[in-house]
């Protein structure tokens, strides 16, 4: 599905982000929900991010890793806690694919 344009000056209120994945555990109550503690560097520090990956991911795999994230997106409260920031991922055939990024890129280094 194509979606709409969006004016570069909408493009630009985008804080994309590396994010190390400090700890990563199922929430309690659900099968595809993973709750993430993911240090986003030192403008952000260490948030929690929920994402809807356990179908697909176990809290061990992404565990350590560094992926992308938008850091500035507005908390959405999923199963009672609070999501402040989503994970960048590609879509294929319906699977939901988290981007591997270096490990030597440092956390809260600007993805533009």
């Amino acid at each position: 599905m194509k979606k709409p344009l969006v004016s570069f000056a909408d493009f630009q209120k985008l804080d994309i982000r590396v994010g190390e994945i400090k700890s990563a555990e199922t929430v309690e109550g659900s099968k595809n929900l993973i709750l993430m503690q993911v240090d986003l560097g030192k403008k952000y520090k260490t948030v929690e991010i929920i994402a809807g990956i356990g179908s697909f991911y176990a809290p061990k795999d992404v565990l350590g890793k560094k992926f992308a994230f938008i850091a500035n997106l507005e908390p959405k409260k999923m199963m009672g806690r609070f999501s402040n920031g989503m994970t960048l991922m590609a879509e294929h055939e319906g699977k939901p694919t988290i981007i591997p990024l270096s490990p030597n890129l440092p956390n809260g280094a600007i993805i533009c």
